[in-house]
């Protein structure tokens, strides 16, 4: 597809070389750990995170695809549904930026969403719980590519460049990432998150939650009140319209819908 398209395609032979030598490295362990020193727990560990670092990139390389689709942006029927709710995004974002203790916690708990992926391999390899790590793999690779066709479809700016306000750094490399894309420009040597609907951030925090509801109270109610602040957190950032959130809500109940359909066809073939 990249080979004859227009898109013209930047990126770093050196972060590739890299790549390709570290897969190998996971490789050899998962061989050692299998062959000669049997261990459920480091193959699982290994083969969980091969398949989360196999996986995102070419996701990621979807999304930047789908962005040179150039479909018109949604942003005007998104505030029309935040309006609807009666919530203002600049409101919120302000009052944040003026209270820069608070703008720092949240932004804090919006990041944590990196953390918890390595968390949540590492907690159920450690505790040999290979089925509920094997579905909640299989629900993100679900949801990612759902999130990212709705994405194509329906992109949106954001609510920074709708309302006019100033955005962060990192709200303005990813809006200036996107704007390459759609002059078909790629540039997959730096990783910039550019869906705005739905919230990947929200349809992730609502599996993380499913995926601990069975685990003792001092490990849910934890992840149940950082992952509903997570949620809450990509209105104070400036990334997301309340609308984004919500229509990750969808998204989580086909997710499950269909992975479980697919657990239970595995579980019990006919």
């Amino acid at each position: 597809m990249l080979r004859f398209s227009s898109l013209s395609i930047l990126y770093s032979k050196k972060e590739i070389i890299f790549i390709l030598i570290f897969f190998s490295f996971l490789g050899l362990v998962y061989t050692f750990y299998h062959k000669f020193r049997p261990d459920m727990r480091i193959i699982s560990l290994v083969q969980s995170t091969s398949i989360l670092l196999a996986y995102c990139p070419l996701m990621l390389g979807f999304s930047y695809l789908g962005a040179t689709a150039n479909q018109p942006f949604v942003d005007s029927f998104l505030a029309s549904i935040d309006s609807f709710f009666a919530i203002y995004t600049p409101s919120i974002v302000f009052w944040f930026k003026n209270n820069e203790r608070w703008q720092t916690v949240f932004s804090f708990i919006y990041n944590t969403y990196g953390f918890q992926f390595p968390f949540i391999i590492i907690y159920f390899s450690y505790r040999r719980e290979i089925i509920p790590l094997q579905r909640f793999l299989m629900q993100f690779m679900i949801a990612t590519p759902m999130t990212i066709l709705l994405s194509i479809f329906y992109p949106a700016a954001g609510p920074y460049v709708w309302y006019g306000y100033t955005p962060s750094i990192e709200l303005a490399n990813a809006l200036k990432h996107l704007l390459q894309l759609r002059h078909y420009f790629v540039d997959i040597s730096t990783i910039d998150g550019i869906i705005t609907i739905p919230s990947f951030h929200s349809v992730m925090a609502l599996i993380f939650i499913y995926t601990f509801r069975h685990q003792r109270r001092i490990i849910f109610i934890p992840m149940l009140i950082l992952n509903i602040l997570m949620i809450f957190s990509c209105l104070p950032i400036g990334e997301h319209y309340f609308a984004d959130i919500l229509a990750a809500i969808p998204v989580f109940l086909l997710t499950l819908g269909i992975e479980s359909f697919i657990f239970k066809a595995v579980k019990n073939p006919k």
